[in-house]
Parts: C-alpha cells; sequence; structure tokens
C-alpha cells in the first residue's frame, strides 16, 4: 500500500503553480545542471514536507488554531504571488525568466499549502496503511512520493513545452494566467457567503 505516494505525489504537482512553471522554464532555457540542481531541492522539500507533517498529522489537525495560521499564510501567500505574476511586466524576457525562478524556490522552500495537502492526504492514506517512523514505511512512502513527483515535473516538461510551443506561448502570457487564477482562488475561499 505504501506505493500509493507515487500516485499521490503526480497528484500533488499535476496542476500548474510556480514550482511547474519554474522547472518548466529551465528545462525549454537548457541549462539541465540548474535543472538537475532544482529537481533535488524539490524532492529534499516535498520530502520533508510529506515526513513532518504525516509525523505531526494527529497534533496539527487537533489544534485548530495552527491550522487556521497555516491556512491563513497560505492563502496570503498564494494571493501575493498572484499578484506579482499579474502585475509583472511583459517586455523583459530575462526578468520574466528570472521572476519566474524567484516564485518557483521560493515556492519550493516555503510551501504552506504543502501542510494542508498533506493533512488530507494523510488523513486518506492512514485508512489503508500504517505509517510509522518506526518500522520505516514513513520513509518508504516519502521515497515513493519522490518518485510521483518527479513523474509530474518531467511531464511539465515534456509535455509542458510541447504545448507552449505549439500554441505559441510565452511564459509571461502563462504567469499572467495563473496570477489571475491564485488571486481568484483566494478570493473564492474567502468569500463569506
Amino acid at each position: 500500500m505504501i506505493l500509493i505516494g507515487i500516485p499521490i505525489g503526480l497528484y500533488g504537482y499535476l496542476f500548474p503553480g510556480n514550482i511547474n512553471l519554474m522547472v518548466l522554464e529551465i528545462y525549454r532555457s537548457g541549462k539541465l545542471k540548474f535543472l538537475l540542481a532544482v529537481f533535488a531541492l524539490i524532492l529534499v522539500f516535498e520530502s520533508i514536507y510529506c515526513i513532518a507533517s504525516l509525523t505531526l498529522l494527529n497534533s496539527i489537525k487537533s489544534d485548530h488554531k495552527l491550522y487556521g495560521y497555516i491556512e491563513r499564510f497560505s492563502y496570503a501567500m498564494i494571493f501575493l504571488m498572484g499578484l506579482w505574476m499579474l502585475f509583472e511586466k511583459r517586455r523583459n524576457g530575462s526578468k520574466t525568466y528570472k521572476n519566474t525562478i524567484y516564485r518557483g524556490v521560493l515556492s519550493i522552500i516555503v510551501h504552506p499549502q504543502q501542510i494542508p495537502f498533506w493533512i488530507v492526504a494523510g488523513i486518506i492514506i492512514n485508512r489503508f496503511t500504517h505509517l510509522s517512523t518506526d518500522n520505516g514505511s514513513l520513509f518508504l512512502f516519502a521515497f515513493f512520493n519522490a518518485i510521483g513527483t518527479s513523474l509530474a515535473m518531467l511531464l511539465y516538461m515534456f509535455v509542458g513545452s510541447k504545448i507552449l510551443n505549439f500554441f505559441q506561448f510565452n511564459i509571461a502570457q502563462v504567469n499572467k494566467v495563473m496570477g489571475g487564477i491564485y488571486i481568484l482562488l483566494v478570493l473564492y475561499h474567502l468569500n463569506p457567503f
């Protein structure tokens, strides 16, 4: 049952976001050594968030105040990233590239959306399997999750690049669309009605 980590890792990064766009942009620029370093950074932080969240699952779930802070921080970060993407000047291609990289790296390291994701995933996972640090199953699960995450990144690199080339999009256009979606997502979740 620990193999469920592969589809969860794939699903977690399937939807467009700063990290996926950064990987796509680095791949398209041909900087393969940098791409490998970013891949390693993604997998390390993904595994840290996965293991820490699943280890602290019960205490995070029971502390509604802490969970509320994490959720608000997540919304604030998504909103600010959306504004950054939406109002970025389109004329300067190298600045757009650099900003895409900065947002991607920031999203890897400070990724508060990971905690709510892993709390929900952890609740579902615990129904099927008992992940424990004692027998190493949690670490094995994190390893399989990293495989799924890698598959999602490879999918973005190859398929995403072909889509951008086919429709003749550039990363600035994609950033504007994603920025608007981020802002709408936050406004939708904060709507009291």
